[in-house]
């Protein structure tokens, strides 16, 4: 009877043993499954599989600058023609324009030549009231940056767009209107769009100038129109 009460102790201390080996074995397991899952979700996001930000839309702008005496019929200063692609609200675009000032304008050396004016209209921004952005009432356009116009600005302008109307465009205010496909919109002050006065002599600008024109996508941090574009008369 001795014998196999301890035959039995040991089949059951055998038993022991081997369930305390199993248990540690799941457990690291269980760790190595939760670590691949974990692994394979951070992967998702980095590799864009997962994403939380806004695509960007696809469509087809086309701008014209002129440096003439525009009048309506004439068309205007500044124009975007909407070829293609999904209506997108200007609350979420910015227009970026950089303008490089020549060496010298009609055989005359320009002390600011080389100089680079960058400027940044942001649909985000409300419109400013007229007249209260610059101590120069002929020019309605942003100088209280110091070193202006040669430092970036993020400004929101009254009236940038033209016409005014009820119909399609809903506002003339860049930022709360909305750019459609198959239309044309004006900004009939070119120095609100470009941030310095086109018309002094200074900056050299006219016929043959190119402006750099860039449109971004908020939402999704990307540019939807990067383009240099050549300013006609």
């Amino acid at each position: 009877m001795k014998g196999k009460t301890k035959i039995r102790i040991k089949k059951s201390c055998l038993f022991r043993e081997d369930n305390e080996a199993v248990s540690p074995v799941v457990g690291v397991m269980l760790m190595l499954v939760v670590t691949i899952i974990v692994a394979a979700v951070v992967s998702a996001f980095s590799s864009g599989i997962v994403s939380t930000s806004e695509q960007s839309p696809s469509v087809s702008y086309e701008f014209t600058i002129k440096a003439g005496d525009v009048s309506k019929s004439d068309g205007y200063p500044v124009e975007l023609r909407v070829l293609a692609g999904k209506n997108v609200p200007t609350k979420d675009l910015q227009i970026i324009t950089s303008y490089t000032v020549p060496e010298s304008s009609r055989g005359v050396k320009l002390d600011d030549g080389g100089r680079v004016i960058k400027h940044i209209l942001d649909g985000s921004i409300s419109p400013f009231e007229e007249g209260t952005t610059t101590s120069d009432p002929s020019v309605d356009i942003d100088d209280t940056v110091d070193g202006y116009p040669f430092t970036p600005q993020t400004n929101g302008y009254s009236g940038a767009l033209y016409p005014a109307t009820s119909g399609f465009q809903n506002t003339e205010y860049f930022g709360t209107c909305n750019f459609e496909t198959n239309c044309v919109y004006f900004f009939a002050d070119p120095d609100k769009f470009l941030g310095f006065d086109t018309g002094d002599s200074k900056y050299g600008f006219g016929e043959g100038s190119v402006v750099h024109i860039t449109v971004v996508h908020k939402p999704s941090n990307t540019a939807i129109f990067d383009q240099d574009v050549n300013v006609i008369w």
